[in-house]
């Protein structure tokens, strides 16, 4: 074997070892990233979570009776709390994702059931109005429950929070082909093209005073992404926005067992 030869074949086994040993070495920091934020996610949402809980008691009025003034106090605390878990979630969600620690746990889920759930919850934080729209014979999918719950609360926080003179939210489902389509509409002042490009960039909120983090949509992307589906937006100044993410059915070469559905 000629000289050159045996160089070139060194410095591509060398530079080999080398890409190696920096990929062990970046996945070695996102790894430590994820169990940093996975204490510090812990450590907000434990005494997070029992503030909400005293507020939702107080809100239920089970210590007593509350001014109307102490009633607007404790739904603020309430709703802050909500978002603050929320967005521990999204990071502790985010930081996994990154570090490649994520696995799906897939399950045959009943998502007329899971999408009622979500809007029964968050119907007690915002005033808007909210529908189910979800005709025939319930929607499944082989799904995280947990987290398309995370991707459906995702877009439906993101539509109250950014139609801001909306006066209904419709969640719908329905079957297409051998997927399921998940869609949440607004009838607020939709949004321009400028804003519609920043929307899955992180820590962009697509707001125009940009606040917030933008990490929501971001995430939920990444969720829908790893069932295989999409997210979709469509909005029009003046005429609202939908949002819309597709789930397949089954996942590829599955065949559906006679198990009993999560949530059926």
């Amino acid at each position: 074997m000629a000289i050159g030869s045996i160089i070139a074949l060194f410095l591509i086994v060398r530079s080999w070892l080398s890409d190696r040993a920096e990929i062990s070495r970046l996945r070695s920091i996102a790894q430590r990233n994820a169990d940093q934020i996975s204490v510090v996610s812990h450590e907000i949402r434990t005494p997070l979570a029992l503030i909400r809980g005293a507020a939702d008691l107080l809100g239920e009025r089970s210590p007593g009776p509350l001014t109307d003034s102490q009633a607007r106090f404790v739904t603020t605390i309430s709703g802050n709390c909500h978002a603050v878990i929320a967005l521990a979630e999204d990071l502790l969600t985010q930081a996994r994702i990154d570090a490649g620690m994520f696995e799906l746990h897939l399950h045959r889920v009943n998502l007329r059931v899971l999408a009622s759930t979500v809007i029964s919850e968050l119907r007690q934080l915002h005033p808007v109005q909210f529908a189910l729209d979800c005709p025939g014979a319930p929607p499944r999918a082989w799904a995280d429950s947990a987290l398309i719950r995370q991707a459906m609360t995702n877009l439906i926080n993101n539509a109250v929070a950014h139609a801001a003179n909306a006066s209904l939210i419709t969640v719908r489902i329905v079957n297409a082909d051998d997927q399921v389509l998940i869609s949440v509409n607004d009838d607020g002042d939709g949004m321009p093209e400028t804003q519609r490009r920043e929307l899955f960039t992180r820590f962009s909120s697509g707001r125009p005073l940009q606040d917030g983090t933008g990490l929501g949509l971001v995430i939920t992307r990444q969720i829908v992404q790893m069932h295989g589906g999409d997210v979709f937006v469509d909005s029009t100044p003046g005429r609202g926005t939908t949002m819309l993410f597709s789930l397949p059915e089954r996942t590829p070469g599955m065949v559906l067992p006679r198990s009993t559905a999560v949530g059926a």
